[in-house]
């Protein structure tokens, strides 16, 4: 077990489950969308694990299961916390940056396959709870950015080429997402506050652009 500034630790243990409950939501109008630009894969750090931390009473838990996972922390503020689990035998990808106050990260990749996450939240009080899954050989990916104050996305995907990117700008925003099956594509859009929380499943080869602004 390592330790680094403020307070995270780093562990290689037995693999765990981790499991989200979505909450139904009013829908929203679909706009189509004809192609979608592939998520690239991040840079990480050369080592399995990269911490960097600055503020008061951050903490951050990695959990990883094989040496071939790969993840890099930042966190520049106070009381932000990132709790993130890499199990299975899979090349599990994550770099999680957070920049403000009372911001939250839990973030599971498990699976044989390759899972990417590329999570950034800029402001306070934002939260993220994402769950990936692959047992295939093709890439599941997520690019999600918050920027403003208490906005919340849940997002679970669970399949071989799934991928979302979500973005939500200004302030109590809410989206619970749920992609199940192979070849899904969701990019989600948020320009505005207090927008509606809303719930999006797609099972199979389904693709979905969605937008909502009040600006």
């Amino acid at each position: 077990m390592s330790t680094f500034a403020n307070h995270s630790f780093v562990r290689f243990i037995p693999a765990l489950v981790m499991s989200v409950m979505l909450v139904g939501a009013p829908a929203a109008a679909q706009v189509a969308m004809p192609t979608f630009t592939p998520i690239e894969t991040p840079t990480t750090a050369r080592t399995s694990v990269f911490v960097d931390q600055i503020g008061e009473r951050n903490s951050t838990s990695i959990e990883q299961t094989s040496p071939a996972q790969k993840a890099t922390i930042s966190q520049d503020g106070s009381d932000n916390m990132i709790s993130l689990e890499q199990e299975d035998g899979g090349s599990h990808i994550a770099v999680v940056g957070q920049d403000g106050n009372g911001n939250e990260a839990e973030i599971g990749q498990t699976g044989l396959g390759e899972t990417i996450a590329n999570l950034r939240q800029t402001g306070d009080g934002n939260s993220v709870l994402l769950a990936q899954n692959n047992n295939g050989t093709i890439a599941t990916a997520a690019e999600i950015v918050q920027s403003g104050s208490s906005n919340s996305i849940e997002l679970v995907q669970d399949g071989e080429d799934n991928q979302a990117r979500l973005t939500q700008n200004g302030d109590n925003n809410t989206l619970t997402a749920s992609q199940l099956g192979a070849g899904n594509r969701l990019e989600w859009v948020q320009d505005g506050s207090g927008l509606s929380d809303m719930t999006v499943e797609q099972t199979g080869g389904q693709a979905m652009y969605i937008l909502q602004t009040n600006m």
